[in-house]
Parts: C-alpha cells; sequence; structure tokens
C-alpha cells in the first residue's frame, strides 16, 4: 500500500534551521549582535544561536568593524561582557573599554547608591542601578526600531541568511530616516 505517502504534508519535515537553539525560557531562537555609533547608527551586526554566550561574539564584531576601517576609540557594553580576557583584547587593538562591572553577591554597596529591593527566587537582593546605563542608551533605541518589525522581532525564516539578510534591511531603513 502506498497510501501512506499522501497523508504527508508539505513542510512539515525536520525542525529548526541553523543558528537556532534553546532559549533561557525554553522555546529555540536566535540572537543578534549589534555594533552601533554613538548617535545609534547600525555599523555591524553578527547573528548566533539563543542559548550562545555573548562574550563569544564581541571581539569579531569589532574585528569586522576594524576590516571596514571604522576604529571606535570607546567601546560601550553592558554586564554580560564584562570579563577581562576582552578587556585586553580590546585594549590591544587600542580601544577603550567601557563595560560595567556586574556587583558580586555579598559586595558591599558605595554609599549614596540608590538601591531598591528584587525577589530572585525566594529571597529579596538589592539591586543598584547601572551608572553607565545612560551611554548605552543609543543602542537599547536601536535594538527597539529592529524589533519593532514583526518580521525581526520573531524569527520565522529556516535559513539564517534570509534573517540576517531581513536585519541589515531594517538597519539600512534605519540609516535612511537619520539623514
Amino acid at each position: 500500500m502506498v497510501a501512506g505517502d499522501r497523508r504527508r504534508v508539505a513542510g512539515r519535515g525536520k525542525r529548526g534551521g541553523a543558528q537556532v537553539a534553546r532559549t533561557l525560557r525554553g522555546s529555540p531562537g536566535s540572537r543578534f549582535h549589534l555594533a552601533v555609533d554613538a548617535n545609534g547608527a547600525p555599523l555591524a551586526v553578527r547573528l548566533s544561536a539563543g542559548n550562545e554566550n555573548e562574550q563569544r561574539h564581541l571581539l569579531p564584531l569589532v574585528d569586522e568593524l576594524l576590516d571596514r576601517g571604522i576604529r571606535p576609540g570607546e567601546l560601550w557594553a553592558d554586564r554580560g561582557y564584562a570579563a577581562k580576557a576582552i578587556d585586553e583584547a580590546l585594549l590591544e587593538r587600542a580601544i577603550e573599554p567601557r563595560i560595567s562591572k556586574p556587583r558580586r553577591a555579598g559586595e558591599p554597596i558605595p554609599a549614596g547608591t540608590p538601591t531598591r529591593e528584587v525577589w530572585r527566587g525566594r529571597r529579596r537582593r538589592l539591586k543598584t542601578r547601572d551608572p553607565q546605563a545612560r551611554h548605552r542608551w543609543p543602542v537599547e533605541r536601536t535594538n527597539a526600531w529592529l524589533k519593532a518589525r514583526r518580521r525581526i522581532a520573531t524569527r520565522r525564516d529556516r535559513k539564517p541568511e534570509n534573517y540576517l539578510a531581513f536585519i541589515q534591511l531594517a538597519m539600512i531603513l534605519i540609516l535612511i530616516r537619520s539623514f
């Protein structure tokens, strides 16, 4: 009998795609890493699986900028990129790292620092505001502009090349609007 072949629906083969992995919430996803200038204009982008460490993609992104002839004087990044090896590698490239340092549990909070209590599981922790966050605001704004495009906010493309192409198209639209 050959009737079993007719029950197959087109496109129901294997799922996923390249550069897709489980995120922290358990759903499959991708992450893009973005480099912008001080005004928020996108310069370079990298795509990775959702569960990979961000630190692995910072230096290749910086090297891509250097290959294009873009020489940043400073690099502002959030606490996820804080590592001594990254700081040393950036200093070798003559780039001043301005990466926020995470506060370790039990470390004393400097006097005069505003704090608030947050729940982490069953425990309450004191959370301090990051003093360097205002310098990273252009990056967060550009991320919001990119995520405003439905095609980018939720990845439905099987091939990473297609998803990256739509991210680059959105970056072009952001650059067009800025001039």
